[in-house]
């Protein structure tokens, strides 16, 4: 029954779950998770079809196909994120268990968030953040060389003079095109070092792991990956420099 349920899951679904049991954490009917920016509420659905209490909350919600954000939101599993000031629309320590994906990349408050995951997280409860790193080679927006660290004017200029388009950047000049992502880039990102996110998470959280070590373990080519971690250790360190960050949080007792 359990591998039926698994192979209908999706591969984002199912690699979520493979990084929770690899970290030594196991979800049951009973856990209590929230998807902090939970967009359309696609993955949120998804946890729920598979019998876990699940619920989300963002600042907007997305359209998605085949996603009953409308339904969700009138039944108050997924909720709107209070900006000023900023509240998770979640009563205190009513979640076990805490994730997002591709999303502190975007947050300008990281010590508000940080401040209210751990407020509705109960003791004991931990999350799993997944966003790109500062050192990424191409800033996965905009889909600029080097974005995340280079966001000047001229830098940006010289990759739409070379003739290079987004989908909606199609029919803009090079300027009007480069005043865009600079735009974006300003309002809507925040790439911080390794050392600034361990200290913006270790200030409301007891326990604080880079853990992009897991994600060699369960991920498509899970086989492959581990036996290259287990030949060149210091391989998960470079995937979360120039690739992706993996930050478990656990909340062990109250942290002001």
């Amino acid at each position: 029954m359990a591998e039926s349920r698994e192979r209908k899951m999706s591969y984002n679904l199912s690699l979520k779950l493979r990084i929770i049991n690899g970290l030594g954490y196991r979800l049951t009917a009973e856990t209590m998770i929230m998807d902090f920016g939970c967009g359309s509420g696609k993955t949120v659905q998804e946890f729920r079809d598979h019998g876990y209490q699940a619920f989300g909350c963002d600042i907007k919600f997305k359209d998605a196909e085949h996603v009953n954000t409308a339904s969700m939101s009138e039944d108050n599993i997924i909720r709107l994120i209070h900006v000023r000031p900023y509240t998770l629309p979640f009563k205190e320590n009513m979640f076990d268990f805490i994730f997002s994906d591709q999303i502190f990349e975007h947050a300008k408050n990281y010590s508000e968030s940080n401040a209210e995951i751990s407020r509705v997280l109960a003791s004991g409860g931990y999350c799993i953040h997944i966003f790109p790193s500062r050192y990424r080679p191409i800033e996965g927006h905009p889909y600029v060389p080097f974005a995340s660290i280079i966001q000047s004017h001229p830098w940006l200029y010289l990759r739409a003079k070379m003739g290079i388009r987004t989908e909606y950047q199609k029919g803009l000049s090079a300027t009007e095109t480069a005043s865009r992502i600079y735009a974006y880039l300003r309002d809507h990102t925040n790439y911080l070092s390794k050392a600034q996110i361990y200290r913006e998470f270790k200030k409301h959280f007891d326990d604080v792991r880079f853990s992009e070590h897991i994600l060699f373990t369960h991920s498509r080519r899970g086989r492959y990956m581990h036996f290259l971690y287990k030949a060149f250790p210091f391989l998960p360190s470079l995937y979360s420099t120039f690739r992706a960050r993996v930050v478990l949080a656990r909340k062990c007792s109250k942290v002001s």
